[in-house]
């Protein structure tokens, strides 16, 4: 290939990079990310104050958050569950490191394990991260020794949460 053709194509990719930038930064406009911004840590409030907040009427309001759930920019609403209240002191995150061919094994078992929090496929080594959340250290012991089949692990135990925030817009 020659570098023309190199050229050609690096200006092209940037160039539609900035096109769905700018499409994107059109879509979420102040108000939209004002939305978003009170929707994240007020997942409850009711159209009408959100709409008072925003400074528009509450059918305009309903109308974006609509648009945002159809656009999948708003994926759902959640609960914020203390796991230490609910009878489960015991949190660690733990790395994986799949054995070969045991990867759709491991899917499988993020997927059914109750202690399994939270679950992420990532880069590097250790393929995935797992927040667990369990009600002793007898049933991560289990939890861990039925990993151990699938992945050599590496756990670390949370001591106590630092920060959790909404995403900045």
């Amino acid at each position: 290939m020659n570098n023309t053709i190199i050229e050609f194509r690096a200006f092209n990719f940037v160039k539609q990079r900035k096109r769905l930038r700018l499409l994107w930064k059109n879509k979420m406009d102040k108000i939209n990310r004002n939305i978003l911004h009170i929707l994240q840590s007020e997942g409850r409030i009711s159209f009408s104050e959100l709409a008072k907040r925003v400074h528009l009427s509450a059918p305009a309001v309903a109308e974006r958050v609509k648009r945002l759930e159809e656009e999948s920019v708003i994926t759902g609403y959640t609960a914020t569950i203390d796991s230490h209240n609910m009878g489960l002191p015991i949190t660690a995150m733990v790395q994986a490191r799949v054995f070969i061919g045991k990867e759709p094994q491991i899917l499988a078992f993020m997927k059914e394990r109750l202690e399994v929090v939270e679950g992420y496929n990532v880069t590097g080594e250790r393929a995935f991260i797992m927040k667990v959340a369990a009600d002793s250290i007898k049933v991560l012991e289990g939890f861990l020794e039925d990993l151990s089949i699938m992945a050599e692990s590496n756990t670390m135990m949370i001591l106590s949460s630092v920060t959790r925030k909404p995403l900045t817009i």
